[in-house]
């Protein structure tokens, strides 16, 4: 569920002739919000020796995406999308890092590799929110936002896909040759 609203926005920002700070925080804000809705109805399916990480890590998108998108309407400004960005970046990271610590001795495997697929997406989210803090251009803000969106998208998908069960098959095929 993670992965639709990051590959949305990831997807859909190439083909956007201007990014300006305002394209930075509105894609920001739709990137946020719908982390937030997605870890809110997905807060089920997370094993309950994770904690409460998910409620507070879309509680904290949402914010962020208010804050995002008040600030698109008030002040689209570079500092205002990298701080931004970098709040919820560092933020969230380490909410996600909890999440993984709380799981980290967990022996099922499929629970096991979801905990990894947290720690490996909280430090990328850190890396993102501190790079940012750094970064005033506009341009560059925006296509960091993209470059992450993408990855991250395409990370969730694939962990979603490796963590269904195998098929089996009753009889196994055989080879005419």
């Amino acid at each position: 569920m993670r992965a639709i609203p990051a590959l949305v926005v990831g997807l859909a920002l190439p083909f956007l002739a201007l990014h300006s700070a305002l394209v930075g925080l509105v894609a920001l804000a739709i990137l946020l919000a719908g982390t937030a809705v997605a870890l809110w109805v997905g807060r089920a399916l997370v094993p309950g020796e994770a904690g409460r990480w998910p409620l507070l890590t879309a509680a904290w998108s949402a914010v962020a995406a208010v804050v995002a998108l008040a600030l698109a309407l008030a002040a689209p400004t570079a500092t205002a999308l990298a701080l931004t960005v970098a709040a919820w970046g560092i933020a969230s990271g380490v909410l996600e890092l909890r999440g993984w610590w709380r799981m980290r001795a967990v022996t099922e495997p499929r629970t096991l590799q979801l905990a990894r697929d947290w720690r490996a997406v909280g430090l990328f989210t850190i890396v993102l929110g501190a790079v940012l803090l750094f970064v005033r251009d506009a341009v560059t803000l925006t296509g960091l936002i993209n470059a992450y969106a993408v990855i991250v998208g395409v990370y969730h998908a694939l962990a979603a896909l490796s963590a269904r069960p195998a098929r089996t098959n009753p009889e196994p095929e055989r080879s005419e040759a």
